[in-house]
């Protein structure tokens, strides 16, 4: 398969374009085909002219090796374009980087306030991430109240780590008043969304 080396030399940062370009929807579709020596050319073209949606998808490929050798600094220098561009997606993916040092040196911070852009924009799996930064201290202060509320936001956005770790909070009483019932509720909806922790906790408690 030819490769193609995405960062070929420094982006000029236009104007954003629409993510839903007829070009990023094709490039899109040969993504999801395995078509990645096709997809990416298409990707290049429109992530240079600004596609914030384009710069993403050029960071997935380098993240997980589609179509490139797989580099997580060049898959971190996408993110970063892709989230400065407003792409909550890309805000949160980078979020990722920093708290794991994949591509970039590890700082809790920076990857708190990232998690947090992309969580101001609504994105569900970011608010989990705020939410567990908070409750484990992480680049913020420790506050099980705003951990919870972080939580509560990403289970009702429908995250299913979301739900399980909203579930958890009313089951051990963290920021919330402890309540078995509403414990029960939102593990069982992260366990029907597929969470395998969930349904694990489900089990041990004897809640099936």
């Amino acid at each position: 398969m030819k490769q193609y080396a995405p960062i070929l030399a420094a982006a000029l940062l236009l104007a954003a374009c629409s993510t839903q370009s007829p070009t990023v929807r094709e490039a899109q579709a040969l993504y999801n085909a395995g078509q990645y020596d096709k997809a990416i050319p298409l990707f290049l073209q429109e992530a240079y002219m600004g596609n914030s949606e384009a710069q993403l998808m050029l960071a997935k490929c380098c993240d997980f090796g589609h179509g490139v050798p797989q580099d997580t600094t060049k898959a971190a220098q996408w993110y970063r374009k892709a989230a400065e561009n407003g792409n909550a997606n890309a805000q949160n993916n980078l979020g990722g980087c920093f708290f794991d040092g994949a591509g970039v040196p590890k700082d809790y911070s920076t990857a708190f306030y990232w998690y947090n852009r992309a969580a101001q924009q609504g994105n569900a799996s970011a608010l989990n991430n705020v939410g567990l930064c908070y409750r484990n201290g992480e680049g913020v202060p420790q506050d099980a109240v705003k951990a919870a509320q972080a939580f509560e936001k990403s289970a009702k956005g429908g995250n299913a780590n979301g739900m399980y770790n909203y579930g958890r909070c009313f089951f051990h009483g963290l920021g919330v008043p402890q309540d078995l019932l509403q414990a029960r509720e939102w593990i069982t909806k992260a366990a029907q969304a597929g969470h395998k922790n969930a349904a694990a906790f489900m089990e041990d408690q004897g809640w099936n």
